[in-house]
């Protein structure tokens, strides 16, 4: 039988690889004798080690067979994938928010007097209180004292200003009146006098006259005649000196009547106006006094819960200082806070399910949109959106953390299946399937919608995104497509296809 070849080249090779070991075997043993001063001799033997196995080497990889080329493409596929199209799908839309609850109008309640001690505290937390019902007192006893002084200064000045309108007591009235009385009565009797004294001197007159004439005819004597005419003369004077004592009576008449005028109207007007003057003074400092007092009564503005109590008996109180905190009308609301692009979807009146985070996720909450924010932050671009919570829910809490879901309608909607969406470096990413290649896309989500997700920006309808395998690959990866009864069309995304 002829010679095989390789045997010969197998044997050749042995032959050379043991002569290689021999001579590196003697180098080592040259080396480790002769260490400190190698010769040339060795230098050579080694360097013709060295290039017999570099030659043996050359001729090993030069006579290895070539791997077989394939025409077709996909056998070289790095992963075996599932695919699925981008589709419109109609759905109803909800927004989902989270936020606080918070009063609808926090009322805080302080005190309005400085300085005075707190004396009583008649409520506590969680209590539900009417409007004008007493949360607390304050101690008034100086107060109160200084408005028992005022008010006796009150009765001094109401009195002064009495005598100032009226100065004479009703005894002195009452002389005064008498005694225009007396000068009317004495005015009377003068004047009655004055006409008998003119009565008198009448007939004296006449007398004396025929007394004149019975003289010249000599039928009485001479005294005779003078003395009728001496009584004719004192009956004159006597009605001069009546007329005197009637005039005197009558200016008398007059002062009395001028004096008890004068007591009856009273005191002079400028004397009056300085009276009401300091009684008004007075009575002001009364009023300021009452409502510093009644301000020493805190109470309830309106009906509400007190939910948080910052006063202490014996603390001493301080203007602009909370002393407790309520909720107006026991009315709660949740404040969120929507992103702007989602506000103008919102309108009054809308309801809201919401559900809060510590409790049953099935015990939904019914709520109403009341207001919308008018304006958006210029730093978050979010704006607020206060939503009224029921009433009777007493497990509702102001300060509670919600999640809420706004229904937004039905609108047609890009979707893809959840697990085709990825997450790299902070983005959310799919494989776009472009031929025989992954395309990477960048991507914006909505809201996922059971098993696929809402796409706002990225896709088309129609593209078709890489489903299965998607977590394995990178942008350019050469796929190939599955058929739909493969085993690989099947396979978790989590385990690597068939390569």
């Amino acid at each position: 039988m002829g010679s095989d070849p390789s045997q010969k080249h197998e044997t050749g090779s042995l032959e050379t690889m043991e002569t290689s070991h021999s001579l590196a075997g003697s180098f080592g043993r040259g080396v480790n004798a002769i260490r400190p001063q190698p010769s040339k001799a060795l230098w050579t033997t080694i360097i013709a080690t060295i290039v017999v196995i570099a030659g043996v080497l050359v001729f090993m990889f030069s006579h290895q067979k070539p791997a077989e080329k394939t025409s077709d493409p996909l056998s070289t596929a790095v992963l075996t994938v599932k695919t699925a199209k981008a589709e419109l799908k109609r759905t109803n839309r909800h927004l989902a928010v989270n936020g606080s609850v918070s009063a609808w109008d926090p009322l805080a309640i302080g005190a309005e007097v400085q300085g005075l001690r707190i004396a009583e505290i008649k409520v506590e937390e969680g209590d539900s209180v009417r409007q004008g019902q007493i949360l607390a007192t304050l101690n008034s006893t100086v107060l109160r004292a200084q408005l028992e002084q005022q008010k006796a200064r009150l009765a001094a000045d109401q009195a002064a200003l009495k005598k100032a309108i009226q100065p004479n007591r009703i005894e002195d009235l009452n002389t005064w009146r008498a005694a225009l009385s007396q000068a009317e009565a004495n005015v009377a009797q003068e004047e009655a006098n004055l006409f008998r004294a003119k009565s008198n001197a009448g007939n004296l007159q006449a007398h004396a006259n025929r007394y004149l004439e019975l003289r010249k005819q000599g039928a009485v004597s001479q005294m005779e005649t003078d003395n009728a005419v001496t009584n004719s003369k004192t009956a004159s004077a006597d009605m001069s000196a009546a007329e005197k004592k009637v005039e005197a009576m009558r200016f008398a008449l007059k002062q009395a009547r001028e004096k008890l005028l004068m007591a009856e109207r009273g005191g002079r007007h400028e004397d009056i106006l300085i009276s009401q003057a300091g009684m008004q003074e007075t009575t002001a400092r009364v009023k300021q006094l009452e409502a510093q007092i009644e301000q020493t009564i805190i109470r309830a503005p309106d009906d509400g819960k007190i939910i948080k109590r910052e006063a202490h008996i014996g603390e001493i109180s301080s203007v602009g200082k909370t002393m407790f905190t309520m909720v107006r009308d026991h009315r709660l609301e949740l404040r969120a806070y929507i992103p702007e692009a989602d506000i103008g979807k919102l309108s009054a009146g809308q309801p809201v399910v919401m559900t809060p985070s510590m409790r049953n996720k099935r015990e939904e909450i019914i709520g109403r949109i009341r207001e919308i924010s008018p304006a958006v932050d210029e730093r978050t671009r979010l704006g607020v959106v206060r939503i009224d919570l029921p009433n009777n829910d007493h497990k509702i809490k102001p300060g509670q953390f919600f999640h809420a879901k706004i229904d937004l309608g039905v609108e047609d909607v890009l979707t893809v299946p959840s697990r085709a969406v990825l997450s790299r470096d902070e983005h959310d990413i799919v494989y776009l399937l472009n031929g025989n290649h992954a395309e990477l896309r960048r991507v914006t989500i909505g809201e996922p919608l059971g098993e696929t997700i809402e796409i706002l920006e990225g896709l088309n309808p129609g593209d078709e995104v890489i489903v299965t395998g998607a977590g394995f690959m990178k942008n350019g990866d050469l796929v190939r497509v599955a058929s739909p009864d493969s085993a690989d069309a099947n396979s978790d995304e989590n385990s690597p296809a068939a390569r």
